[in-house]
């Protein structure tokens, strides 16, 4: 024990009760937090509290000694009573419990365009079967399971101790609930519909106010803020680059000769674009505005088309007829349409002229 442990805030009785009401206050705590019949993971802490604001109430030299520790410690604070006030006066937020951050998982296209979601939550409920104490009155007396009804506990060397369990007594009118483990609550899921806002990128965060699970033992019955935090699931087309998306758009090597207009993907489905006949135009593309959307401030991003060469992996008889009639009358006007090639050309006949000569 400490000074800010108070007993009589832990056995819940008055500062001076008696040690009747001391001793009931005990059995029935101690039965509640016992780790041989309450499973969960504060129970043996919140036992040995309950078990040593106990034994303090028994020793009144040692509980003297504590309230004047206690006094000593709160004289610069406006005294004991306006500190028992205030630290039993929770905050708001202490009330509310905790807040939560969950990750949520967006398609690129969920996340540009907004959508709504289903959202799983476990939250606590105050259990229906003993309305919360966590304890189940019977009409008649059980047998204790700590001790099987014999009121003590063999040790070691074969002695016996008081059962903790039923203070001796070996019988109980009351028992933990079975429904709720003696914690008095329930995990029940919770299905949260939410609208998720168009614009947002990974790592930004949506706050529910007031949406986070309770926790067990809340007194409001009130959570916390629950944030979600944005994650973008990997798409099979674009790369996002800060608010710019980027494809890379494969094209026929023929179309690319040709020029004209191809389909080409967007966030909201598809657009065109319109390729010029100049067999040097640019292999990238940029169409401003239609990229991620803006958001507040911050402005659209581009749509960036990188477009790949693809040339066929076969080509047949046919295929070779056409090509080779379009290469004889390129051959005719090299000069102007193919100027590489007809440098190439002239280069080719010198050496030729003097192999002979």
């Amino acid at each position: 024990m400490t000074i800010c442990d108070d007993p009589s805030a832990i056995l819940g009785v008055g500062p001076e009760a008696s040690l009747a009401e001391v001793k009931r206050a005990y059995r029935r705590l101690a039965m509640q937090w016992h780790p041989d019949r309450n499973p969960s993971a504060a129970a043996e802490a919140e036992f040995r509290r309950v078990h040593a604001a106990y034994e303090l109430f028994l020793d009144p030299q040692r509980l003297a000694a504590w309230r004047q520790a206690q006094a000593s410690a709160a004289a610069g604070d406006g005294g004991p009573g306006e500190r028992r006030a205030s630290a039993g006066k929770p905050s708001a937020k202490q009330a509310a419990g905790d807040d939560l951050t969950q990750a949520l998982t967006l398609t690129l296209e969920e996340a540009a365009l907004g959508c709504r979601k289903s959202i799983e939550l476990v939250h606590g409920v105050g259990c229906p079967g003993c309305r919360g104490s966590g304890r189940v009155q019977h009409r008649n007396s059980v047998a204790c399971r700590r001790c099987s009804g014999c009121g003590r506990i063999a040790s070691r060397g074969g002695a016996t101790t008081v059962c903790d369990g039923c203070a001796g007594r070996g019988f109980l009118r009351e028992t933990d609930c079975s429904q709720c483990a003696g914690s008095g609550w329930l995990q029940q899921p919770r299905t949260l519909s939410v609208t998720v806002p168009p614009g947002l990128l990974a790592g930004e965060r949506l706050r529910l106010a007031g949406q986070a699970p309770a926790p067990p033992g809340s007194a409001s019955g009130k959570g916390g803020d629950l944030y979600l935090e944005i994650r973008l699931a990997a798409h099979p087309l674009f790369v996002l680059h800060g608010r710019d998306l980027h494809c890379q758009v494969p094209v026929s090597v023929f179309r690319l000769l040709c020029g004209g207009r191809i389909e080409v993907p967007s966030l909201a489905g598809t657009t065109t674009l319109e390729l010029s006949a100049d067999p040097q135009h640019l292999l990238e593309y940029r169409l401003p505005g239609q990229g991620f959307p803006g958001k507040g401030r911050r402005a659209a991003g581009d749509l960036v088309l990188q477009l790949q060469r693809i040339q066929p992996q076969r080509i047949g008889p046919e295929d070779i007829e056409l090509l080779e009639r379009l290469d004889e009358r390129l051959a005719g006007d090299r000069e102007r349409r193919a100027p590489e090639l007809a440098v190439w050309e002239v280069a080719m006949r010198a050496r030729r002229h003097r192999a002979r000569t």
